[in-house]
């Protein structure tokens, strides 16, 4: 009896944050199966409390005064109430289950958020609406983590770190696709943002008394991490595609020689730090060091007065 209510609190205690706990990045399609294994265990559990053989030993423990009976009177109504609210769940995100089945498995990232992103709202909102249990900022913490877990993956599979760097290698117009991409990466995410944004003044007007009163910081952590470092990757990528106009560069005027010699040694000395930099950080001050050193020639060159400047080729 006592192995059994032990285990009867291990489902009970089962929580879908937990794998957000333990640091890991699960998907929201996780989330739904998460609340049919529960309610399935509940439902599998209550019909065992309604057997004649539970009924017998809850009748002895009755009759004998047992200590166990009151607590175990109120893991029963726990096990009910659980079991009400898991069924309550798993009816109401059934209807999320294809919208994050085409979030998970999209080929066109770019479509993203044309696609999916208000239904995906305006589901959760109806949800959140009219379900008796899905409709606390706990639930809705974690479904937005999962969701921005899903769209990071999207992007990642879009526009991998290794394809960044092979495309800042290609001299044929490859850093000019990965700013293109990276542009197009943080435009989707960030509609992602806007559309919840725009969903949460919603739920304002259409559920006052339980608006979605939640912490940005709470549901956007990691993808406001993961838009920074695309931020830096482009403000670095530009910084290449502007380097790479270097090599074409030639300065006319009295000066213009050697301000043309200064510029082909700051673009030799550019090329070094790429192929010498093998993470992103020392790519970045490297590149960094180099642009500060192009502005003082550009600033240089306009003080001279050269007659005029133009790309050769």
């Amino acid at each position: 009896m006592i192995t059994w209510t032990k285990q009867i609190r291990n489902v009970l205690k089962q929580d879908p944050e937990q794998l957000l706990k333990q640091g890991l990045h699960p998907t929201p399609n996780v989330e739904i199966e998460f609340w049919k294994n529960k309610a399935a265990n509940l439902n599998s559990i209550f019909e065992q409390l309604q057997g004649e053989r539970v009924r017998r030993v809850l009748k002895f423990l009755d009759q004998s005064k047992s200590t166990y009976c009151s607590p175990f009177a109120k893991l029963c109504k726990d096990v009910f109430q659980a079991r009400v609210e898991g069924n309550d769940n798993v009816k109401y995100l059934r209807s999320l289950g294809p919208l994050f089945e085409k979030l998970n498995n999209n080929a066109e990232f770019e479509m993203l958020s044309q696609d999916l992103f208000k239904p995906i709202m305006h589901t959760i909102l109806l949800i959140w609406k009219h379900s008796q249990h899905y409709n606390t900022p706990p639930r809705l913490v974690v479904l937005m983590r999962e969701i921005c877990n899903a769209l990071i993956n999207q992007a990642c599979q879009y526009l991998s770190g290794e394809e960044i760097f092979r495309l800042i290698e290609d001299e044929d117009g490859g850093p000019q696709k990965a700013v293109s991409k990276l542009k197009m990466t943080l435009k989707v995410c960030g509609t992602f943002k806007s559309t919840y944004f725009d969903y949460k003044a919603r739920s304002s007007v259409e559920v006052p008394h339980n608006a979605w009163r939640i912490q940005n910081n709470a549901l956007f952590l990691r993808l406001d991490s993961f838009l920074e470092r695309c931020h830096d990757i482009l403000d670095l990528t530009q910084t290449i595609v502007q380097f790479n106009k270097l090599e074409r560069i030639e300065i006319g005027g009295t000066k213009g020689k050697t301000l043309t010699t200064s510029v082909q040694q700051i673009y030799s000395d550019f090329l070094a730090a790429m192929v010498g930099a093998r993470i992103f950080q020392h790519l970045a001050r490297a590149v960094r060091g180099q642009a500060s050193a192009a502005a003082l020639v550009r600033a240089g060159a306009f003080r001279l007065g050269f007659d005029r400047v133009w790309f050769s080729g």
